[in-house]
């Protein structure tokens, strides 16, 4: 029997990168893991961004932090943020991050799953975004990382199938209620919310198969 788990994430989240890896530690300590299917849902924390070209795409992320937060808020939250993800082996340089649209790549990564590649897109972005500080809204920055994890040109160009898929999963996490990524839910039965200790994803994921009447 196999158990869903849906994870409505955007790629320019660095604490969606946590909850990614997070999500593997419990995945891997799951007595069914191989019944698992894990699916990548669109979210985006700034709809309204630039896209690639326009004004303002582009700006270093503590250039954009820096209209709500101060120099050292952005400091401290970066810094206790990059010192959590090492924890969780992720080598962060956040001081490196581009504000930008995400649009695009998650067509990507719909372009992505209908060959097989769909977490892979999702690794390699985020740690495009998050450890590289590439700009995952230029066109051809995604066309190379896109043959990174083995599309070539034409299976990464995204279709407008795909496009539609990431609004259609955008409008779907309005109608759920998520105001905030990583949201993860376990056999459209459970959900949790945030970058959740990878011991609470674990019992989500018990929960979910017991409720599903697979034992876990």
């Amino acid at each position: 029997m196999t158990l869903t788990v849906e994870i409505w994430s955007d790629v320019a989240c660095p604490w969606c990168y946590l909850g990614k890896r997070r999500l593997e530690d419990a995945l891997a300590r799951f007595d069914r893991n191989d019944e698992v299917e894990v699916t990548w849902r669109s979210f985006q924390l700034q709809p309204g961004a630039p896209r690639f070209g326009e004004p303002g795409a582009g700006t270093p992320t503590r250039e954009y932090l820096a209209g709500r937060f101060s120099p050292a808020q952005i400091e401290e939250m970066q810094g206790r943020l990059t010192a959590l993800a090492a924890e969780d082996g992720l080598d962060y340089h956040l001081d490196l991050g581009r504000h930008g649209n995400t649009f695009d790549a998650h067509a990507l990564i719909h372009a992505a799953a209908r060959q097989g590649f769909g977490d892979a897109m999702v690794e390699r972005l985020f740690k495009a975004q998050h450890v590289e500080g590439l700009r995952i809204d230029n066109p051809a920055v995604l066309t190379e990382l896109a043959a990174e994890v083995g599309l070539d040109e034409a299976a990464a160009t995204p279709t407008e199938a795909d496009r539609q898929a990431v609004r259609d999963e955008i409008e779907e996490a309005g109608q759920i209620g998520i105001t905030g990524v990583p949201f993860f839910l376990f056999g459209r039965r459970l959900a949790v919310s945030g970058a959740q200790p990878s011991e609470l994803l674990l019992e989500g994921l018990k929960q979910a198969a017991a409720q599903a009447g697979s034992p876990a």
